[in-house]
Formats: structure tokens, C-alpha cells, sequence
């Protein structure tokens, strides 16, 4: 995909291209271990090549594993087979015994769906797939459309987590933002760090990121159907462990295919898609693709009462609250928590130098009771229901 961009403090513009992908290549910022949807087991670089093209088609990455043992060890969802490799299938009593064998888990658990595929069709590749124990035969390049379907269905039910982070009662959304994406790598998560917010400084200014080559939000416009997430991961501004999405020269998004495509992208590309909200509710929000929201909140009283005011707009997504300091007379955050009718993750207090100058979002993340509560709040957010990490 070519896309144009204007460069900020100049009239010209310049083309951004969404990197190809290649079978077996994992990219660096991709969703990890856990987000393995399916590996593929052949050595016919012709089938390779036709199930890399209906992975691109789905929008999923598919490793190629020199032998059963290895792909075992990745635990996909999904082991492709080529036929070559039925003897040690059938050998082993099934995939879940294989599992065991690879040292990857015990017989039993963990159990991927074994699909056989294949260049040709014949009778051998039923009777060598029923052996087997596989669950489906896919021939191509005739059964593409419908093996793309199915990769495409399984990595939408592997997606990570989206949580957007909402100012209430004042600014400080964008830091809280930022200190919990670069926290969140520091443990081991796949990061996005997520622009949603079209009235505030930007994301770029306040990580200093202005200059960083990547694809940001105008690149993105004009997108039509779905979006590589693979494709993206590899094409966006890295920094502090995290991969960003900022706003460039045109953020919001004008169209609503475009921001669904792109949230989809996020959340089947990253274990954790961190969404700066700044104050943005209503339409044009992107709340609508959160799971969860966490409400950052002045320990004061025109910071609850400001917050309030943005309680409607979270009835249907769970929400938490993050006290920020310093607190008024009389407050704590335990208070602020219960006036808002919110769980209380953590208090934050009031930190120097941390925010308000160009390149200072990030100048905390790194203090003690800072990342204490962000890794909180992480575990908070990442043993729910949806997307839980390792």
C-alpha cells in the first residue's frame, strides 16, 4: 500500500509503504508466543508459498517449522501439515501426544487443530489425514478463500487486549498512557501505543517522537477492507520497547472503516494496544473498540467533579480509576474511587518533570512508585477476561 504524507514544516510530501510480509519472518512488536495462531510443517516451497498467500489474505503470520517438535513448541492454535509429515503425526497417537514429546506440554492439553495441506488432491492425502488424526484437508490454491476464512476467525478470537486511558477532571491522560506502555514492554509485552486523542499536544510531542521514521494516522487513510497487522507492526515508530501510532498531520480518522480496521489490526498484532483517549467521548471517540478503561482522575474536587461528567459515556466498558496527586484537603484516593463508583487501581502522586515539556512523557516511567502502579494496573487489566498475558 502507498501512502502520502505531508513532512511537518515543509509543503512537500512523502510516500509511506506498508512493508511486505514473508512466510516464517516474525517481526519484532508482533503479539509473541501467544499469539502464534497456526505454524506450518512442509518443506515444498510451492505450498509455502500458497499458504503465505492466504495468511496474508487473513491478516495473520504463519511461521514455518522445520518438523512437528518445533511447531509443537510454538503451541499454535492451528498446525498445517503437509503431507510429508503425517507418519510422525499418526506415529505419536496425535497432536496432543506430540505435544508431550516436544516437550512443550503433556499429552492431552493444549491441543492444536491439525489441518492437512496440500498441492494435491488424491486419495493417499485423505487416508494419510484420517490416520492422523487431523481434523480437515485444505488443497490449493482451490480451498484458499476458504483456509484464509478460518486463519482469519481464529486470530480474531486470539486478539489482545485494548485499554483506553481516559482524563477525567483535567489533563494527565497522555503520561499515564505513556508510563504504562513503556512499563508493559519492560515486563515482556508486545506494546501499541495508540493516538486517540484529536485536541491534545499529540503523542509524538510529548514522547519527543516528532522525528522518528513510521507510518502514522493520515498514512492510513483511505484503507479499504482489512489491514495486515503484521504489515503494521512493521511499519510503525518504535520506542522504549513500544511500537506508536500517533496522529501526524490529520488525526481523527474521517472514516469509520478506516479506525475499525486499524483497531482490528491492533489488537490481533499486540498482546496490549494502549489507547490515549485525552477526553474524547462520543461519536468520534475510539472508547467504542476498548475493552477496558482506565480513568485518570486529580486527586481534587473539580477533577471528580469533571470526571463525573464522563461516567454515562462508560456504561458498557468496564472502567477503573488512578488517583493523580497531588490531593485537595479532605480528599484521598480511596475517596475519589468511591464518589466515582469506580475499583481504585492505584495512586500516582504528584511528580516533577514528568510532563508538559517536549520529550518529558516518559521522564517518570522509570521511578519506583511509578512503575509499581503501573504494573498494578497491568495486572489488573491483563488478567481480565480478555487478552490475558503469560
Amino acid at each position: 500500500m502507498d501512502m502520502e504524507r505531508g513532512a511537518p514544516g515543509t509543503g512537500r510530501t512523502r510516500t509511506r509503504r506498508l512493508p511486505e510480509t514473508r512466510p516464517g519472518r516474525r517481526l519484532p512488536g508482533t503479539a509473541g508466543r501467544d499469539a502464534v495462531v497456526a505454524v506450518l510443517v512442509a518443506g515444498d516451497q510451492a505450498l509455502q508459498d500458497e499458504v503465505a498467500r492466504a495468511a496474508a489474505a487473513a491478516g495473520v503470520e504463519i511461521p514455518v517449522a522445520p518438523d512437528i517438535p518445533e511447531a509443537m513448541a510454538l503451541v499454535p492454535d492451528v498446525l498445517l501439515l503437509g503431507t510429508g509429515h503425517l507418519r510422525f503425526l499418526a506415529e505419536q497417537g496425535g497432536p496432543g501426544r506430540a505435544l508431550a514429546a516436544a516437550g512443550a506440554g503433556s499429552a492431552g492439553t493444549g491441543k492444536p487443530e491439525v489441518i492437512v495441506v496440500s498441492l494435491a488432491e488424491d486419495s493417499s492425502v485423505w487416508d494419510a489425514a484420517a490416520g492422523s488424526s487431523a481434523g480437515r484437508v485444505a488443497v490449493l490454491p482451490a480451498a484458499a478463500g476458504w483456509l484464509a476464512g478460518f486463519l482469519g476467525r481464529r486470530r480474531s478470537l486470539a486478539g489482545g487486549t485494548v485499554l483506553g486511558v481516559l482524563g477525567g477532571g483535567g489533563t494527565g491522560a497522555s503520561t499515564v498512557a505513556c508510563w504504562l506502555s513503556a512499563n508493559a514492554a519492560e515486563i515482556g509485552h508486545s506494546v501499541l501505543l495508540l493516538e486517540g486523542d484529536p485536541w491534545g499536544a499529540g503523542l509524538e510531542w510529548a514522547l519527543g517522537a516528532a522525528d522518528l521514521e513510521g507510518i502514522r494516522w493520515p498514512d492510513l487513510e483511505g484503507l479499504s477492507g482489512s489491514l495486515n497487522p503484521v504489515q503494521l507492526a512493521a511499519g510503525l515508530p518504535a520506542l522504549a520497547g513500544f511500537s506508536l501510532l500517533g496522529r501526524g498531520t490529520g488525526f481523527p480518522p474521517a472514516d469509520e472503516a478506516v479506525a475499525a480496521a486499524v483497531m482490528d489490526a491492533a489488537r490481533s498484532g499486540y498482546q496490549l494496544t494502549i489507547v490515549d483517549l485525552g477526553r474524547t467521548v462520543g461519536a468520534a471517540s475510539l472508547l467504542r473498540f476498548c475493552d477496558q478503561v482506565l480513568l485518570a482522575v486529580p486527586g481534587r474536587t473539580g477533577g471528580v467533579l469533571g470526571a463525573q461528567a464522563l461516567l454515562p459515556y462508560l456504561r458498557e466498558v468496564p472502567a477503573h480509576v488512578v488517583v493523580r496527586g497531588p490531593l485537595g484537603n479532605g480528599l484521598d484516593e480511596v475517596l475519589v474511587a468511591e464518589a466515582l463508583g469506580l475499583p481504585l487501581s492505584g495512586y500516582l502522586p504528584f511528580q516533577r518533570g514528568t510532563g508538559g515539556e517536549y520529550g518529558q512523557a516518559l521522564a517518570g516511567a522509570g521511578r519506583r512508585r511509578i512503575k509499581r502502579v503501573s504494573q498494578r494496573i497491568l495486572a489488573t487489566v491483563l488478567s481480565g477476561p480478555v487478552g490475558a498475558a503469560p
